[in-house]
C-alpha cells in the first residue's frame, strides 16, 4: 500500500508551461498548451503551490491543517478534492482530461459563417439600387435588385447610412425572384460574390443582412473580445453590461439613453487588442415582441416600425439610435455591472469582487483573439483591476437608472 502511495507521490507534477497569475486576493492560472486561464478556490490554489514545491501527495492533508484551510477530519478528503479539480483543469502532467467546471477565456475563434443554402454562381445584378453602409471600420455597399428588400433593410441599417461613395471593403448584392406560386419575393443574398444565403420571406432579410454586415465588420476589426453586452458612455469612458439574453440588457440601454447617457451598442462590446478601448458599434436596437410595451415608453411610434422575423423565430422590431446619442470614438472602460432583470424584487446594485467579475465577464464572451498568450492574460488582469465591478438587480427600470447614475453620473 506505501509503494502505491509513493508512486501516486511521484506522480504529481505541476504541467509545463503553466504560470500563477495573483489577482486580487485570488488565484489564477494562464495555461501555456491550451492558451487560457483558471481560477481557482483557496484550497486548490493552495495545494497546487505545495505540489510545486515537491510536497508529498501524503502531506497535503497536514498542509492544509496547518494553514488553516482544512480541519483534521477533513483534511484528506479536501485535499483529494483539491488534486481531482488541478487534474479535470488539466494542470498536473499524466492528467486525465474532463469537462471543466471553471470559466477561463473561451476558445479563440472568429464568428463563424452563416448558413449557406445550394445557390446559383453569382451573377451580377445589371440595374441595382446602391446603398453605402458604414460600422465600425468597414465601409459596405448594397446593391439591391428590388425597392421592397431596400425598405426593409434600410429600416434596419439608416442610421449607418454613407452619402458619399466611398471605397467599399465588402460589396453585399440583394438578387430577388418570386417563389413558383407568385405570393413571396425571395432574395438571394451574395458577399463579394461568394453565395451566403437564400431567405424565403422579405421578413426575414433585414435581419439576415444586418448579421452578414455586422460578421463582416467584426472580422475586419482587430479585437481581443467580443463580449454580449449593452454599452452605454459617459463621454470620457463607457460602462459595460454583460448579459445573456433576457437579462432586460437592452430595455435598460434604451433607458439608459433616454437619460442621457450615449450609445454605443444595446447587444455587443468588441474590447479592441492592445489599447483594451470598446469601439461604437451603433447597431439598431432590437427589440422583441414581448418587450414592445416596455419600449413604447420611450419610442413611442415604435408600433409604426415594420416587424421582422429572426432566423430563432421571434418577432422583431429594429430601433434606429437618436442621432445625438450616439458614441462617436473608442474609449476606455470605466465600470462593468451585471444586469438581471427579476419581477418583484427589490432594485439593487452590489459591488462584487474583480475575479468574481472576470469570470461572469468571460462566461458572455462569443469570441477571443486566437492567439491568447500569457502577455495577453497579463494584460486581462490589469485592464479588469483598474475596473469598478457591480451586480445589479431590477425590476423597475426607473429604479435601475437611478442606482447606474449614483455610481456613473452621466454625461453633462
Amino acid at each position: 500500500m506505501r509503494d502505491e502511495r509513493s508512486a501516486a507521490n511521484q506522480s504529481l507534477e505541476v504541467q509545463q508551461g503553466v504560470t500563477l497569475l495573483p489577482f486580487d486576493d485570488e488565484t489564477l492560472v494562464y495555461c501555456e498548451d491550451n492558451r487560457r486561464l483558471v481560477r481557482l478556490n483557496r484550497t486548490s490554489a493552495f495545494v497546487f503551490q505545495e505540489i510545486r514545491r515537491g510536497t508529498p501527495r501524503d502531506d497535503l492533508p497536514a498542509m492544509l491543517v496547518s494553514a488553516a484551510l482544512a480541519v483534521p477530519e477533513n483534511a484528506q478528503q479536501w485535499a483529494e478534492t483539491a488534486i481531482e479539480v488541478l487534474r479535470t483543469q488539466e494542470l498536473l502532467q499524466k492528467s486525465c482530461r474532463g469537462k471543466s467546471e471553471l470559466n477561463g477565456v473561451p476558445p479563440a475563434n472568429r464568428l463563424r459563417a452563416l448558413r449557406v443554402e445550394k445557390m446559383p454562381p453569382y451573377t451580377a445584378i445589371g440595374d441595382a439600387i446602391e446603398r453605402y453602409y458604414q460600422l465600425l471600420n468597414t465601409v459596405a455597399l448594397i446593391r439591391f435588385e428590388h425597392p421592397a428588400q431596400l425598405r426593409l433593410v434600410d429600416s434596419v441599417l439608416g442610421h449607418l447610412a454613407r452619402i458619399d461613395d466611398a471605397p467599399p471593403t465588402v460589396v453585399i448584392e440583394i438578387q430577388g425572384f418570386l417563389t413558383s406560386n407568385g405570393q413571396h419575393l425571395r432574395s438571394r443574398v451574395y458577399r463579394d460574390g461568394a453565395a451566403i444565403n437564400s431567405i424565403p420571406r422579405l421578413s426575414q432579410l433585414a435581419p439576415f443582412v444586418k448579421a452578414a454586415l455586422w460578421q463582416s465588420a467584426v472580422n475586419a476589426y482587430d479585437f481581443q473580445f467580443y463580449l454580449h453586452a449593452g454599452v452605454v458612455g459617459k463621454g470620457d469612458s463607457c460602462v459595460l453590461f454583460p448579459a445573456s439574453a433576457g437579462s432586460g440588457k437592452s430595455s435598460l440601454t434604451t433607458a439608459l439613453i433616454h437619460s442621457g447617457y450615449h450609445y454605443f451598442s444595446d447587444e455587443v462590446a468588441l474590447v479592441s487588442r492592445g489599447s483594451y478601448l470598446v469601439p461604437p458599434a451603433p447597431l439598431a436596437i432590437c427589440s422583441k415582441s414581448t418587450g414592445w410595451d416596455v419600449m413604447r415608453r420611450y419610442y413611442p411610434n415604435l408600433m409604426s416600425l415594420p416587424v421582422h422575423k429572426r432566423d430563432d423565430d421571434k418577432l422583431v422590431r429594429y430601433i434606429s439610435p437618436p442621432a445625438d446619442s450616439r458614441a462617436r470614438q473608442p474609449t476606455a472602460v470605466s465600470h462593468i455591472i451585471f444586469p438581471r432583470y427579476a419581477a418583484g424584487m427589490a432594485s439593487t446594485l452590489r459591488k462584487i469582487g474583480r475575479a468574481d467579475a472576470l469570470e461572469m465577464l468571460m462566461a458572455e464572451c462569443i469570441a477571443a483573439r486566437e492567439d491568447f498568450s500569457l502577455a495577453d492574460a497579463q494584460d486581462l488582469l490589469r485592464w479588469v483591476a483598474q475596473i469598478d465591478c457591480y451586480r445589479l438587480t431590477f425590476s423597475s427600470l426607473d429604479d435601475a437608472v437611478n442606482l447606474v447614475r449614483e455610481v456613473v453620473p452621466p454625461p453633462r
